[in-house]
């Protein structure tokens, strides 16, 4: 993984058929100095050929493109010059679930077209361009190739195992009455690989939090639903948390759990009662499960940048609650996971393959 410094800005290819978001993106990016747009190219085919040629750090694409789309050019690009993309979209009613599929293909992360909406919304679009390009510099390339698959070490769980000595049969000291789920970076294909092998009877709630522009959350919630044995479905004011079912943060809205007349429910808002940046913060939701459950919470980290849910974490484990960390080998960007593992808050840290079986270990003991 590389630090970005003012000396090496990240390199970027930009691929859009039109001549007008091409520029627009430059502008954009241009105003960072640890970005530098080399070059752009009108379609899928064309931009394969300057990524061979110019060898650049960042791929931002389009998705709906003449001669060749952003979803054939993202197959061809993991095929043969594996390269962290960043996919442009419309927005989630019209190009949802193609950007869902680019995710599974290999794209680290989806924007939405920085053009469209209001102006606070542009200007917010467009400082998330900025950092997931950013953030995408930092993902490491061979944990890329291995989630998909050129390498059998991270989707195996075959190698070293990075649990910490006398830590890896750990168990809860409580019953667990719910399990908390934080990702960004890589979060989607995560998040299917851990939910698709949880049991249909799993006996508790799961409630997670992923990074993604606002709309997209509906469109990933009914393709795990569709994946996956457990109920997925998009989080809702009010939801009343149920035993194998799993509820998806809206995007651009916090996520708190909360308990009523003995029953788990969801509150589902703009109130932030923490400073952050995320919309839905793991931070926001980790904090209310240690408030509404102590330690009969269960917390899991996963792949991404920064380190949101590090505060959420420390007080989870203050309750007496648990924690569980995705290994440093499988994750696309270890930034939370590491924040978390560093802290010396995880009680349990697995590669992404494993994960789901110490989910089940831990709250089914099995």
């Amino acid at each position: 993984m590389r630090a970005l410094s003012k000396q090496s800005p990240v390199t970027v290819l930009i691929v859009d058929d039109s001549s007008f978001m091409r520029m627009t993106i430059q502008r954009i990016l241009g105003q960072d100095p640890l970005i530098k747009v080399i070059d752009s190219a009108r379609d899928g085919l064309e931009g394969i050929e300057k990524l061979k040629a110019l060898n650049p750090q960042v791929v931002v694409m389009d998705v709906e493109m003449p001669r060749m789309n952003g979803l054939r050019a993202l197959e061809e690009i993991m095929r043969w010059q594996p390269t962290p993309v960043v996919i442009l979209s419309a927005s989630a009613a019209e190009e949802g679930q193609l950007t869902l599929q680019a995710l599974e293909l290999g794209a680290i992360d989806a924007v939405v077209n920085p053009t469209l909406g209001r102006s606070s919304e542009l200007t917010e679009s467009a400082r998330d361009l900025i950092e997931k390009v950013k953030g995408a510099a930092l993902v490491d390339l061979k944990r890329m190739k291995a989630r998909m698959g050129r390498e059998g070490l991270a989707l195996t769980g075959r190698g070293k195992q990075p649990e910490k000595k006398g830590r890896k049969s750990s168990l809860p000291e409580f019953p667990v009455e719910l399990v908390a789920i934080g990702t960004s970076t890589g979060g989607p294909p995560a998040l299917q690989a851990v939910l698709s092998k949880l049991p249909a009877d799993f006996p508790v709630p799961v409630i997670v939090a992923q990074h993604m522009p606002a709309g997209f959350t509906a469109p990933l919630a009914q393709r795990l639903d569709r994946l996956c044995p457990l109920n997925v479905q998009e989080a809702a004011q009010g939801d009343v948390l149920r035993p194998g079912s799993v509820y998806i943060a809206p995007a651009g809205l916090q996520m708190q759990v909360q308990r009523k007349q003995n029953q788990l429910t969801l509150m589902i808002g703009k109130e932030t009662p923490v400073t952050t940046i995320y919309k839905p913060s793991v931070d926001v939701m980790f904090l209310s499960a240690a408030r509404e459950i102590g330690a009969g919470s269960c917390c899991v980290i996963m792949t991404g940048m920064g380190n949101d849910g590090l505060q959420g974490t420390r007080e989870v484990k203050a309750q007496k609650g648990f924690v569980i960390a995705e290994a440093e080998e499988s994750c696309v960007v270890y930034g939370m996971p590491k924040a978390v593992i560093e802290a010396g808050l995880a009680d349990r840290i697995a590669p992404l393959p494993e994960i789901a079986k110490t989910m089940i270990e831990c709250i089914m003991r099995r």
